[in-house]
C-alpha cells in the first residue's frame, strides 16, 4: 500500500473543478470540517499545482462556509436536521468551501501575473504569518494597527519611502467610525518617526495631544495592545490673531495674520464670490495699485526687485508689499470718482479751470490741485494719502465705469479687512521654518473664526507657503547630498475646503492645491485629506489620492462613488465597509500587495471632544 505524502498533511484544502460560471483568477477550496477553522477570511494560501508544477498565492475573498455532505444545504431534509436541533442530536457530515483570489504564480521567488490556472485537487497551504508579512508588503517602522484575521501582523509604513506617505492620503468615513483616533494615531506614530506634522484643525480637537489621553476606554485598549498613553514631545499651536485657541495656556502658542502680498488675485476673487464684472474691476484695481506702489517707490525699489517682479505668478501668489488697505484706496477711489459727489466736483473743477486764465501749469501747482479736490473725496488709509493726486492720476489712466460693481467689490473687501487678520502690525506672518522642522507637531487651531470662508484663505495661503518652504529645503539638502525632513499636511473638515460646489467655483484654488500635490510628492510633502463626507469631494480631489483608510460608510451610493475612485479593492472587502466597527479600516496603501482590514491602533494622545 503506497504510503501518503507527507506535504499533504499539512495541506488545508484542495481546488475544486471549474464549473461554467467560474471566474478567472478565483478559485474554489473544499476542506474537511476538522481543516475548516484553519482557514479564516482574508487569509493568504499557497496553491501548489503539482500536475504541472506551478505555484501560486492566493487570498480568500469569500468564506469559509460550511456545507453538508451528500445533499443541499437548503434541502427539506438538511433544514429538518438543523431546526430540531432540540431533539436531535444527529446531524450530517459537512465539509468547507472557500473562495480564493489568485494573487499571481511564484516564479523564482517573484510573483508574477497569473498565464494558467491550477489544476483541480491542487493542495492549498496556510502561510504562516511572517510569510504572508512578507507578501503583503506590511513592513516597516510606523505601525498604523493590526491586520484582522491575524494574531500578531501589523500593518506597517516605511516612513522614509518616498513611496508611501508623500502619495496622499484619504481618512474618510461616517461621524463615530474612528477617524479622528486615526488621525491622532497617525500624529503620534509621525512624531516619532521625525516627521514634520501639520494639521489643519477646524474644532481644536487637537490642541492637546501633547499631553496623555485621559480616556478610560483608550487607555484600556491601549493595555491590551501592549501600549502606553503618552502625548507627543514637541507641540506647537498656531492661530490666528485676535482668534482665541482651545489651549489658550499652552507654552508654544504662536498669533499670526495673513499677508495680503501672498494671496494670488484669482484665489482672492474666488474666494469672495465675485460676480464676472467685480471680478474684472479687482484685476484692475490689482494692476493700477502694482503701478501706484512703483510710484510711491514702495516696491520695485532695487533692479534685484524689478527683476522679482518679472517672476511673480499671479495664478499662485499677489504682488510683494501689497497690502488689503493699498488695493481699498484704489477701489474706493474708483467709487468715489463714479458716484454722484465725485462727478459734481469733476464739473466744478472743470469750470473753475475754464474760468482760469491761464490754466494752472506746473506738477505742483496742478498737484496742489488735485490733491485738494481727491482730500474732499474718500479718505485714503495707506502711504497713498501722502500724494492723493498721483492716485486720481493713476485712475484717470485707466478709467472705468458701473459704480454699483464698484461699490460691491468695496464692500466685500472691507468685509475681508474686518476680518483682522491681514498684515496687522505687531503680529507676525506664519513660521513655516518652524513648521518644518523633524519631529515637531504644528496645530493650525482654526476652531475660532467660525467661518469657512477665512478658513479656506488661511489654509491655501499656508499651502502655498509650507510648499515653497519645503522646496527650498529641499534645494538645499540636495546642494550638501543630505535628507530632507519629511512633512505631512493633514486637512480636517475636507469637504468644506475641496467640495465638488466649491471647486466649480474656485478653479484656480483647486490649481493650487493640485500643484502642490504633485510637487510634494518629490519633495517629501504628503497630503491627508479628511472629511465624512467624501461624495462632496470631486473625481479630481480623490484623483489626487494613492492611499486610503476608510472606516464605516453606510450610503452604498457613497460606497459605489468610492469603488469608482479606490481601486483595487475587492466587492468582498467593499462588503465590509458598511459593518466596520469603530476603529476598524478599510486600508489600501501603495506599499501594500492589496488592500487590507486593519484595527487601528487607540490614540494614546489626548484628544478633546466636538459637539
Amino acid at each position: 500500500m503506497p504510503q501518503p505524502d507527507p506535504e499533504l498533511a499539512n495541506a488545508v484544502g484542495f481546488t475544486h473543478f471549474d464549473t461554467s460560471n467560474s471566474d478567472d483568477n478565483m478559485l474554489t477550496v473544499l476542506m474537511t470540517r476538522d481543516d475548516l477553522h484553519r482557514l479564516a477570511s482574508q487569509t493568504l494560501v499557497r496553491v501548489k499545482s503539482r500536475a504541472d508544477k506551478r505555484d501560486y498565492l492566493g487570498v480568500v475573498v469569500r468564506g469559509p462556509f460550511a456545507e453538508p455532505n451528500g445533499i443541499p444545504a437548503n434541502s427539506t431534509m438538511a433544514v429538518g436536521v438543523i431546526t430540531h436541533g432540540k431533539k436531535l442530536t444527529y446531524t450530517f457530515e459537512y465539509h468547507g468551501r472557500a473562495e480564493i483570489e489568485l494573487l499571481g504564480q511564484e516564479v523564482g521567488g517573484v510573483l508574477q501575473p497569473p498565464r494558467f490556472r491550477p489544476r483541480p485537487q491542487s493542495p492549498v497551504f496556510v502561510l504562516s504569518e511572517e510569510e504572508s508579512a512578507k507578501v503583503l508588503g506590511v513592513g516597516g517602522l510606523m505601525s498604523l494597527g493590526r491586520v484582522v484575521g491575524y494574531e500578531r501582523m501589523e500593518a506597517r509604513l516605511n516612513p522614509r519611502d518616498k513611496a508611501i506617505l508623500p502619495r496622499h492620503t484619504g481618512i474618510i468615513g461616517t461621524t463615530g467610525g474612528g477617524k479622528s483616533t486615526t488621525v491622532a494615531t497617525l500624529l503620534h506614530r509621525a512624531q516619532r518617526s521625525g516627521i514634520a506634522t501639520i494639521v489643519f484643525d477646524v474644532e481644536g480637537e487637537y490642541t492637546h495631544v501633547d499631553q496623555p489621553t485621559d480616556h478610560d476606554a483608550m487607555r484600556e485598549m491601549l493595555k491590551r495592545r501592549g501600549q502606553k498613553a503618552e502625548g507627543v514631545e514637541d507641540l506647537h499651536i498656531h492661530h490666528l490673531t485676535g482668534r482665541d485657541s482651545r489651549n489658550p495656556k499652552h507654552p508654544q502658542r504662536h498669533g499670526f495674520s495673513l499677508k495680503f502680498s501672498s494671496l494670488s488675485p484669482y484665489a482672492i476673487s474666488e474666494i469672495l464670490s465675485m460676480s464676472d464684472a467685480q471680478h474684472e474691476r479687482f484685476l484692475r484695481a490689482f494692476d493700477v495699485t502694482k503701478l501706484l506702489l512703483e510710484d510711491f517707490k514702495i516696491f520695485p525699489r532695487t533692479e534685484a526687485e524689478k527683476q522679482q517682479v518679472l517672476e511673480v505668478d499671479e495664478q499662485d501668489t499677489g504682488y510683494p508689499r501689497m497690502t488689503i488697505d493699498h488695493i481699498l484706496d484704489v477701489v474706493n477711489a474708483y467709487t468715489y470718482s463714479l458716484g454722484s459727489e465725485g462727478k459734481a466736483k469733476k464739473a466744478a473743477s472743470g469750470g473753475r479751470r475754464r474760468a482760469a486764465d491761464p490754466e494752472p501749469e506746473g506738477e505742483e501747482e496742478d498737484g496742489a490741485e488735485e490733491a485738494s479736490t481727491v482730500s474732499r473725496g474718500p479718505p485714503l488709509l495707506s502711504e497713498f494719502r501722502g500724494k492723493p493726486h498721483l492716485v486720481k492720476a493713476r485712475i484717470m489712466a485707466q478709467k472705468s465705469s458701473s459704480e454699483p460693481s464698484w461699490r460691491t467689490l468695496g464692500n466685500k473687501l472691507q468685509l475681508l479687512k474686518r476680518l483682522k487678520v491681514f498684515d496687522v502690525e505687531n503680529t507676525d506672518g506664519v513660521d513655516y521654518d518652524s513648521m518644518l522642522q523633524a519631529g515637531r507637531v504644528s496645530v493650525i487651531d482654526l476652531s475660532n473664526t467660525d467661518s469657512p470662508q477665512l478658513n479656506n484663505l488661511v489654509i491655501a495661503d499656508i499651502l502655498r507657503g509650507l510648499q515653497e518652504h519645503q522646496e527650498q529645503r529641499y534645494q538645499e539638502a540636495a546642494k550638501r547630498n543630505a535628507p530632507v525632513t519629511p512633512v505631512l499636511i493633514i486637512i480636517e473638515e475636507a469637504h468644506e475646503f475641496l467640495s465638488t460646489s466649491r471647486i466649480s467655483q474656485m478653479p484656480v484654488l483647486f490649481e493650487q492645491v493640485a500643484r502642490i500635490a504633485k510637487r510634494g510628492r518629490k519633495r517629501w510633502l504628503g497630503l491627508v485629506f479628511v472629511t465624512q463626507l467624501p461624495q462632496h469631494l470631486p473625481p479630481e480631489v480623490l484623483a489626487l489620492l494613492n492611499n486610503f483608510i476608510i472606516h464605516k460608510i453606510t450610503d452604498g451610493a457613497v460606497i459605489n462613488q468610492l469603488k469608482k475612485s479606490v481601486g483595487s479593492i475587492d466587492e468582498s472587502l467593499w462588503n465590509r465597509v458598511s459593518r466596520l466597527a469603530p476603529g476598524q479600516a478599510l486600508v489600501s496603501f501603495s506599499n501594500f500587495t492589496r488592500p487590507l482590514m486593519v484595527a487601528v491602533d487607540p490614540a494614546p494622545v489626548k484628544r478633546l471632544l466636538v459637539d
